[in-house]
């Protein structure tokens, strides 16, 4: 699927998922999440790709991820390596190496790419395509009111983009990393916006009820006689779900919000198979 295709798909699926989306109003996916205290250990910067390289629970957020949607163990093989990058990154960090940390957060990314081009192919791309999309498609409800949403969106646009370029060009596993990182300044980002500050348990908690409501609704309209892309696709997102609500229950906000978007990415992204 190139970038106007899925494009095409995206803006299909929002229409088709609005009431879906409509459950999720008080899920902090969007620009008016503040919380600064969750993320106290990480710096604000203009270099999202910097945020990201630092941020340790957006990295094993991702790894989690990635790995669960193959069926591997998180704490094995690529994805072992792959975090054993990110702390590095975190450690040039603090010293100072502003580059190092950048370097060594992109070859961790390259892992992770590799890992699920190696194991899902074009699919890995396809689905990670749609995740992008369907951010984009939410921020642009209210980019024009939020300064930092429209450049978060520009952003996220920019490495759609460029993954689209290199998916053209055959590179499979340097589009996957850019996309990869794009969910990543989407998970960091997004609760940065600085119109208020915001308690992080309840919207840790509003995050996973809504989580919790939109893989209902999309069980429900997909129903047991789903192809095994779908159930494949339901399933990461419930265990997704699963887990955020295990996180909030520990008390651990961040890890809930992060799990939450990713539980609500992969409902929708089964609802988009389902329907194409």
């Amino acid at each position: 699927m190139n970038a106007v295709n899925a494009g095409r798909v995206a803006r299909g699926l929002m229409v088709l998922a609005g009431v879906l989306l409509g459950a999720c109003a008080g899920d902090p996916s969007g620009p008016d999440v503040g919380g600064s205290t969750m993320t106290a250990d990480v710096p604000t910067t203009a270099d999202f790709e910097l945020q990201v390289a630092v941020d340790e629970t957006v990295a094993e957020m991702t790894i989690e991820d990635a790995a669960l949607w193959v069926s591997d163990d998180p704490a094995t093989g690529p994805w072992a390596e792959a975090r054993e990058l990110f702390r590095q990154a975190r450690r040039a960090w603090r010293a100072g190496d502003t580059q190092r940390a950048a370097e060594l957060a992109y070859e961790g990314r390259l892992v992770l790419a590799e890992a699920l081009i190696e194991r899902r192919g074009a699919e890995a791309l396809d689905a990670l395509e749609i995740h992008v999309l369907v951010i984009i498609e939410r921020l642009d409800e209210a980019a024009d009111d939020y300064a930092r949403a429209a450049a978060l969106r520009d952003r996220l646009a920019a490495l759609l983009d460029e993954a689209g370029e290199l998916r053209e060009a055959g590179q499979l596993t340097g589009a996957a990393e850019r996309l990869i990182l794009a969910l990543g300044i989407a998970d960091r980002m997004r609760h940065r916006f600085e119109d208020a500050a915001r308690d992080a348990e309840a919207y840790a908690t509003r995050a996973v009820a809504a989580a919790q409501r939109v893989f209902t609704r999309v069980d429900e309209a997909i129903g047991p006689d789903a192809g095994p892309r779908v159930q494949h696709a339901l399933a990461h997102a419930r265990e997704l779900t699963r887990r955020a609500a295990s996180a909030l229950e520990h008390g651990a906000w961040r890890r809930a919000i992060v799990l939450s978007r990713r539980s609500i990415g992969w409902s929708l992204h089964a609802l988009r198979i389902y329907v194409t």
